[in-house]
């Protein structure tokens, strides 16, 4: 138990600043990379896969990269990140020349300004490793540990919100998705066309107000009544005829 103890403080010694480093920076990177994936997969399905599959390759090449011997680990991560950044920096110049949007920048956010960050450290220490065969160590454990919780805390504080920030975007863009969806199409407010419902109309013209046919019933009795006379008078006013009794 002693010496797998000692062989585990030896290890952690001789792994160096840079490796741990590398290793958290790889680490927030793929975290980054997973949460785009979702939109861009949206947008176009290749670059999803695309962001899915870089997120995987960082997140297992983070603890590779911790070992002390393996030149060809940190070979393998200088090239995949070195060509994550190249296709960065075209996709915001000139464009990526496939897919929907070829030929078309995409504008800078510090979620890709963050990965691409990342993306250079573990470069450069790549860059650092590949020609050297034996890693500069530490002189104790105690300061590999504290190296890592430093790394840890600061890769962590910056990779928080620009994960925040892609999933935000993430959600933003699936949600302007459903309602173009939802939106109806075919008529707007403006295309010229009046809503007549059928069930309100009869030969071209519109189905008339009750309220308003009372209302002229009720006026034109009012009139009938107001000139209407009587047209026969009382018996006894009739000219030509009186109450006198006639003889036989």
């Amino acid at each position: 138990m002693e010496i797998r103890n000692n062989n585990a403080s030896r290890v952690m010694a001789d792994v160096g600043a840079g490796r741990i480093a590398a290793a958290f920076a790889s680490l927030g990177a793929a975290a980054i990379h997973l949460a785009s994936a979702p939109d861009h997969y949206a947008e176009w399905w290749p670059a999803g896969v695309f962001f899915y599959a870089i997120a995987v390759f960082q997140a297992g090449w983070a603890p590779a990269a911790l070992r002390p011997s393996g030149r060809a680990v940190m070979l393998l991560g200088l090239l995949a990140n070195a060509g994550s950044i190249a296709l960065w920096a075209v996709s915001r110049t000139a464009g990526i020349p496939v897919g929907p949007s070829a030929g078309v920048p995409e504008a800078i956010s510090r979620v890709g300004v963050t990965t691409v960050a990342f993306e250079t450290v573990i470069c450069l220490v790549a860059l650092w490793y590949v020609p050297r065969r034996t890693p500069r160590g530490f002189a104790s454990s105690l300061r590999a540990v504290v190296l890592v919780g430093a790394a840890g805390a600061a890769v962590t504080g910056v990779t928080v919100p620009a994960v925040e920030g892609a999933m935000n975007h993430s959600h933003s863009h699936s949600h302007r998705t459903v309602e173009d969806e939802q939106t109806p199409h075919g008529h707007n407010e403006d295309d010229g066309h009046d809503d007549v419902h059928p069930e309100n109309t009869h030969s071209g013209s519109t189905a008339p107000d009750p309220g308003t046919e009372e209302a002229s019933a009720t006026h034109s009795a009012e009139e009938s009544g107001a000139t209407t006379e009587p047209s026969e008078q009382p018996a006894d006013d009739e000219p030509g005829h009186d109450d006198t009794p006639h003889g036989h």
